[in-house]
């Protein structure tokens, strides 16, 4: 029923044009934002059975997993550069909450080839142990939790939830091998960089070996050398703001070019980031403060330049919300 005076028509267009922050096109919606009574919740969803199914496949994964996820943490706790990993379970969860109201629109449709897909799992987690190959073994982990939701319930399901379970994936660390392969040409280019934009400083001779950098600083009459170290490699960073990348563009409600430029463009702005880090260091032991280049103010330097990559990042993220006007918009200017 419609109130007296009001023309259906007429109500629906003002609705239309009412703007709000969190008013989207239709089949634009910002998939964080979801109305209190769309999105029903853990329990609404999932039921007492479903939960307790939960519950129990959760508890057996981690018996099944147990000696695994032992070391996956202690390799988190006493790995600076994987501390993320701690976040990254926490993460997925609110990611899978925020889309309860979707998840729970889906339908169930169990398969049988995610008892395949599970067998094939659990075969290759004893296989890499006895074969005592470790990232394997990790791996199998997000292949076990793809393969039960593929058998308890369905495809739909499996690929409403593929890129939480993907995210899972930043938290395994990969081999020493390919990680040292991965850290040793970050460390080779912040040094060469920052060696040449050391060379700028006035009175001052820097000469690059590899991760060794020496210098003269000819004004003081003093020299000496430092290292670009693993732990100046930038791959904390990196992983970091790969991490925020790939949820920015999970949530955006953008087109899909703007999702995939800011997945994208953290890796320079924390290769950057990364660089002035050096640089600056640098300056300080060609300056005389090696002690500020150490202990408590190095790690300070370190949480700025994090900061600084933090502004750049949703600077460009502010730039692309400007850089293009909604054709919409621009008709409703020159109706006006």
């Amino acid at each position: 029923m419609t109130p007296a005076g009001l023309d259906p028509g007429s109500s629906a267009d003002a609705a239309a044009n009412i703007s709000s922050p969190l008013t989207a096109m239709p089949g634009q919606r910002h998939r964080g934002l979801v109305d209190a009574a769309e999105a029903p919740s853990l329990l609404e969803t999932l039921g007492t059975r479903g939960l307790t199914q939960v519950a129990l496949l959760a508890a057996a994964l981690a018996w099944v997993y147990w000696q695994q996820l032992q070391r996956m943490v202690y390799y988190w706790y006493n790995n600076p550069d994987w501390s993320h990993g701690f976040l990254i379970p926490i993460f997925c969860l609110y990611f899978l909450h925020s889309r309860r109201a979707e998840l729970a629109k889906t339908p169930v449709r169990p398969s049988w080839l995610g008892l395949i897909a599970l067998a094939g799992a659990m075969y290759a987690y004893l296989y890499f142990i006895r074969a005592k190959i470790g990232y394997p073994q990790s791996l199998s982990i997000v292949m076990a939790i793809a393969s039960l939701v593929l058998l308890c319930c369905g495809w739909q399901m499996l690929w409403r939830t593929a890129f939480v379970i993907g995210f899972l994936l930043l938290a395994l660390p990969p081999p020493e091998y390919k990680y040292r392969e991965l850290t040793q040409p970050l460390q080779q280019i912040a040094a060469f960089v920052g060696s040449r934009v050391l060379q700028l400083l006035p009175d001052v001779v820097i000469q690059q070996d590899g991760i060794n950098v020496t210098f003269d600083n000819l004004r003081a009459g003093t020299n000496g050398s430092f290292t670009v170290a693993g732990a100046c490699s930038g791959m904390r960073s990196l992983m970091a703001f790969v991490a925020l990348g790939l949820a920015m563009a999970f949530f955006s409600r953008r087109p899909m070019w703007h999702r995939i430029f800011i997945a994208v463009v953290v890796v320079p702005v924390a290769l950057f980031c990364n660089i002035v880090r050096v640089v600056v260091t640098g300056a300080l032991y060609v300056y005389g403060h090696a002690d500020w280049a150490k202990g408590t103010a190095h790690s300070m330097l370190g949480i700025g330049t994090f900061a600084l990559g933090f502004t750049i990042y949703f600077g460009i993220l502010y730039v692309l919300d400007h850089l293009f006007v909604d054709a919409s918009e621009v008709d409703a200017g020159g109706a006006a």
